[in-house]
């Protein structure tokens, strides 16, 4: 077993990501990450006792570009033999009202990885470089506790193992094994923060600190423990406050600060509701009021009611404004 390899099978051991047995879905993009992730597991799929499969979605952004990186990922699936899930879509138009373009395709594509990994374990191939620049752009927005944890290893039934790896480890590791792979060119222009974090910033951190990664990764995992900690006392708190219909207001609203924002954006996720500092804060304002309603995103409403705060899901419709003749 290679450098990359005992990397990549640290990080399913420390962090229990897989069992004997389990199906594991590779989310596949094409690029070296993701082909690094996808030939490393069916390098290790027989000794861990797993089977595999991939999943790639071209989300009709990049025209003829992202066509070929599908055509790429089908000719890889099958050269190695692996079951690919594959969806084609036209991410523009089931943009809602609340979204970016960038959210939408997020969102498109996390319910898509959902519904082929239900009852699966799945793969993405967030490396270290990943939570770094994670964790430098949450502080340049302005973040909690939780911004500076990274990339979680684990999240539900989602697993990340080059978590361990650096970005330099995935492209040695390509270039070894003689591994093609798939550059989407918005990754390499510095239009996007991330990408400016990625080509500018962190070069330069690595300049005064060629262990920065390192250290890092050091910092995210204790302060991973120290935000489990808080996330479970604001389970303890939502389940001492859960009663029928709901969460008991006035409960929640005395909670110390860092304990209810916690709650509230868990019952945000329960509700289906993407959680953000302005989200949890304007649900924070009418619980503390004890009475009021918001519409955080397209067919959910945050209600404080007789007590009570809950999720209500409502059908929205938006009709565009027809100019009449006289206007």
């Amino acid at each position: 077993m290679d450098r990359f390899a005992e990397k990549v099978n640290k990080a399913l051991f420390d962090h229990t990501m897989t069992t004997e047995g389990d199906a594991v879905v590779i989310a596949l993009s094409g690029g070296a990450d993701s082909v690094s992730l996808l030939c490393v597991m069916k390098e290790l799929a027989q000794q861990l006792g797993i089977t595999l499969s991939a999943c790639h979605v071209n989300h009709g952004l990049r025209g003829e570009e992202a066509d070929s990186d599908m055509r790429f990922c089908i000719e890889l699936c099958e050269r190695l033999g692996v079951e690919l899930h594959l969806l084609q879509t036209d991410v523009r138009s089931v943009q809602q009202k609340h979204e970016s373009i960038e959210e939408t395709a997020r969102r498109v594509r996390y319910d898509f990885f959902a519904e082929v990994s239900e009852g699966k374990k799945l793969a993405t191939a967030h490396n270290s470089n990943d939570s770094a620049e994670t964790v430098l752009l949450n502080m340049m927005r302005g973040t909690g506790l939780k911004g500076l944890c990274g990339i979680p290893p684990v999240r539900d039934n989602i697993i990340r193992p080059l978590i361990y790896c650096t970005r330099q480890e995935v492209e040695d590791y390509c270039a070894e094994k003689g591994l093609g792979f798939v550059t989407d060119k918005t990754n390499l222009c510095d239009d996007y923060t991330r990408n400016k974090v990625r080509h500018l910033i962190l070069p330069e951190i690595m300049k005064i600190n060629g262990s920065f990664l390192d250290t890092s990764a050091r910092m995210q995992r204790a302060l991973r423990e120290d935000s489990d900690f808080l996330e479970a006392m604001a389970q303890d708190a939502l389940d001492a406050a859960k009663t029928e219909g709901g969460y008991k207001s006035a409960e929640l609203a005395k909670l110390p600060k860092p304990i209810y924002s916690r709650a509230v954006r868990r019952i945000l996720m329960d509700g289906g509701i993407e959680p953000s500092t302005l989200r949890i804060g304007m649900a924070q304002e009418i619980i503390t009021a004890g009475r009021g309603k918001i519409n955080p995103c397209k067919n959910r409403f945050v209600t404080v009611k007789k007590g009570l705060v809950f999720v209500e899901k409502q059908e929205q419709v938006y009709r565009k404004h027809l100019k009449t003749e006289t206007e």
